[in-house]
């Protein structure tokens, strides 16, 4: 039997070879886009204030320092740095806050909330306290209420948990995206 395919398999083996190792190769010299040259020995330090709240939602600053020191952590642009030597430090307060029903069952019971959250950022450079940004940034997040009987409240309180949670996180990366864009 004549299979008339066998040249085109050697050459489709081929390009796939060539594929894998021209790949492989570009692979190697992988570098992160709008971090420095050489990181991560050049990562900007930056010190995060503990931000306020000016809300009554409880909590909330700590979630929102806590999912910005995080991001800056993880982040191969930015080295976290506790101690006041650094010099930039970024402080922030929490401005608004809001809760509302977005949707509704045929009963009119709320089904989905949404969360709102306004916080402003002032980054200041520590040896002349001159203010190199100075901003408000939006997040939101939404969560469904339970349609259980039995543990109603307590998911209904894990929901909205993870939901604030979703909003800090939100933040940090709307934040650590434009203290990019300004230092770097």
């Amino acid at each position: 039997m004549v299979d008339g395919f066998g040249p085109m398999r050697q050459g489709m083996s081929a390009l796939l070879t060539l594929g894998v190792l021209i790949g492989s190769l570009v692979g190697c010299g992988y570098t992160l886009v709008g971090a420095p040259s050489d990181a991560p020995g050049k990562r900007l330090p930056l010190n995060i204030l503990p931000f306020t709240n000016q809300t009554h939602e409880p909590d909330l600053e700590r979630l929102t320092t806590a999912a910005l020191r995080h991001a800056i952590v993880q982040s191969q642009m930015f080295i976290f740095t506790a101690d006041e030597t650094s010099a930039t430090r970024l402080q922030g307060a929490i401005r608004r806050f809001s809760s509302y029903p977005l949707a509704l069952d045929a009963q009119d019971n709320v089904v989905q909330y949404r969360i709102d959250a306004a916080v402003y950022v002032r980054l200041i450079e520590a040896a002349t306290q001159r203010p190199l940004l100075e901003q408000e940034i939006s997040s939101s997040a939404v969560y469904l209420v339970s349609r259980s009987t039995t543990d109603k409240v307590r998911e209904d309180i894990a929901a909205r948990e993870a939901a604030l949670a979703r909003l800090a996180q939100q933040f940090a990366d709307k934040c650590l995206a434009l203290l990019a864009i300004t230092l770097l």
